[in-house]
């Protein structure tokens, strides 16, 4: 009954085809009609859950579906690959995402750490992306946030606490010890990668992003390997063709697209792409304005 409820919520809120944002920080809703080929992005810090339909994520050769049983937890910046199996105009897929970066997220789990000495997840690198099954205290958490949606006043007053009260049931549940590593133990790291979403058009170097983390050249290059599965200068080469494949399929020009995400050479980030999305960057807007 829960789960049908918010089946409704997303439904009615989710007004468009893709993502609709909220007045909720963080929360975004999602609708797809047709099932999406599999395509390799840069996954953010979220939980990202399914209630109708179903999705397949793609990472170092290991696959995680989520659907109205399981919801996907990841804990830092990844390239991960996905496709939506599971969706049709009669029965669209339906999901949420909702970010894990803002400060009532990051609060909620320091406050757990300190409340709860058995949260200590060790000095074992936890994975980054995690598949957890919908418990209880998850259901209601989200359907609670969701409620708000349908109350502006409610909305205003209790928002944080909703919040609060969905990541508490996260951090109850079997992604626990990947997020309070990812707030935790991971400082540097996080630190490297926050410096580089913010950069990444500009010029980067690896003594740059070692500088942020607070680690020696070579020891950031292993650290980062292990994190994200690449290597600094994979992982920064990723997140400029994810967004410059964005920007094209949004109707940007292929020039355009290049500049706006760093390369000063049209026919590198030509076969940068083709060699990473197996299409041409025209063909990919080309294929997106064609649907």
């Amino acid at each position: 009954m829960k789960k049908s409820k918010i089946v409704q919520l997303i439904d009615r809120h989710a007004v468009k085809e893709g993502a609709t944002n909220t007045p909720l920080e963080g929360l975004q809703l999602y609708r797809m009609s047709y099932p999406v080929e599999r395509i390799l992005g840069i996954y953010e810090p979220s939980i990202c859950g399914i209630v109708q339909g179903s999705k397949r994520a793609y990472l170092s050769g290991k696959t995680y579906i989520y659907d109205r049983n399981h919801y996907l937890c990841c804990t830092r910046p990844l390239p991960v690959e996905a496709e939506v199996v599971e969706a049709s105009p009669e029965k669209p897929l339906l999901g949420f995402l909702f970010s894990i970066e803002n400060r009532m997220m990051v609060e909620t789990v320091i406050e757990m750490a300190a409340i709860d000495s058995s949260s200590d997840s060790g000095t074992k690198v936890m994975p980054g992306l995690t598949v957890a099954k919908w418990d209880d205290g998850f259901t209601e958490a989200l359907k609670r946030m969701l409620e708000l949606l349908d109350d502006p006043i409610a909305l205003s007053m209790l928002s944080n606490g909703r919040m609060k009260e969905l990541m508490f049931a996260v951090l109850r549940g079997e992604a626990a010890s990947s997020v309070r590593q990812a707030f935790g133990g991971m400082q540097g790291i996080s630190r490297s990668l926050t410096f580089l979403r913010s950069n990444f058009h500009e010029a980067i170097s690896i003594d740059d992003l070692a500088k942020q983390a607070g680690m020696s050249r070579a020891a950031f290059h292993r650290k980062f390997k292990e994190v994200t599965t690449y290597s600094p200068i994979q992982f920064i080469k990723l997140q400029r063709l994810n967004d410059a494949s964005r920007l094209i399929a949004n109707g940007t020009t292929v020039g355009e697209a290049a500049y706006q995400v760093g390369y000063s050479s049209q026919s590198q980030f030509s076969r940068d792409f083709r060699r990473h999305f197996g299409q041409s960057p025209r063909q990919w807007g080309n294929d997106r304005f064609d649907s």
